[in-house]
């Protein structure tokens, strides 16, 4: 079972690792005895020598008008793995090659609103990383101190990378938290304290034309918004905030 479950994940069916198998074991063979030996019917055992033929895996002679049919060399699925690592290679070119028109499609330009929902750790990190990739002033409130607390190492990189890129940031926290964030040391992040800003399950951060209110429930739950207006109005709600703030 082992063998046949490595043929699989090389790329062969459940059919086609039978068969090659009992080909293994019968040497040169009909397809009669093959379909015998495998288990496999007959007519799927047709198709799967044909895919085997394809991947060069099994050959076949012709004796008295019957075609008889024989696994190649075990070394030959070597160069069958070889030949697909060069198919995949030349994809992944032809890949890159169309990113950049994928990318310009891509593009919120067309439409003035878009809203994205993220769930879980990995989904808020797609955010986290998209601040980095923005390179503006991340601005953010409500603010209790989640993002450290749950992404300890990551929180701690994600901050270095930030600092290299000169990327500022300003954050409002409840005031409760004082005591806490004070200790931690951040660097081009300054902090103020607002007690009027109830306890809340939700953070948001503001970033260039993009908005991301973040619902620290399990799973965490994001919504990325991308509109300039929008951004426009929460920017100016922030600056309220930060003049209504202790440092």
């Amino acid at each position: 079972m082992e063998t046949r479950s490595v043929l699989r994940d090389i790329g062969l069916s459940g059919n086609e690792a039978k068969v090659y198998l009992a080909l293994m074991d019968l040497g040169s063979a009909l397809a009669g005895e093959i379909t015998k030996k495998s288990g496999v019917n007959r007519t799927n055992v047709y198709d799967a020598l044909d895919r085997l033929i394809e991947k060069g895996l099994v050959s076949y002679i012709i004796k008295s008008n019957r075609k008889y049919f024989e696994a190649e060399k075990p070394e030959r699925i070597m160069n069958y793995l070889e030949e697909k690592q060069k198919e995949i290679t030349s994809k992944k070119k032809r890949v890159s090659s169309i990113i950049p028109e994928l990318e310009l499609k891509r593009k919120l330009g067309k439409e003035p609103h878009e809203a994205t929902i993220y769930k879980g750790k990995q989904g808020l990190k797609s955010i986290t990383e998209d601040v980095l990739k923005t390179g503006k002033e991340m601005m953010a409130f409500g603010l209790q101190g989640n993002f450290v607390a749950i992404f300890t190492h990551y929180a701690k990189q994600w901050h270095m990378r930030r600092v290299k890129l000169k990327i500022p940031v300003r954050a409002i926290y409840n005031e409760k938290v004082r005591p806490i964030k004070t200790k931690q040391k951040f660097i081009k992040v300054t902090m103020r304290f607002n007690k009027s800003l109830y306890d809340t399950p939700a953070s948001t951060w503001i970033y260039g034309d993009k908005v991301a209110i973040v619902v620290w429930s399990e799973p965490i739950i994001a919504t990325l918004i991308r509109s300039k207006e929008v951004s426009k109005s929460y920017k100016q709600f922030f600056e309220f905030l930060w003049k209504n703030s202790k440092e």
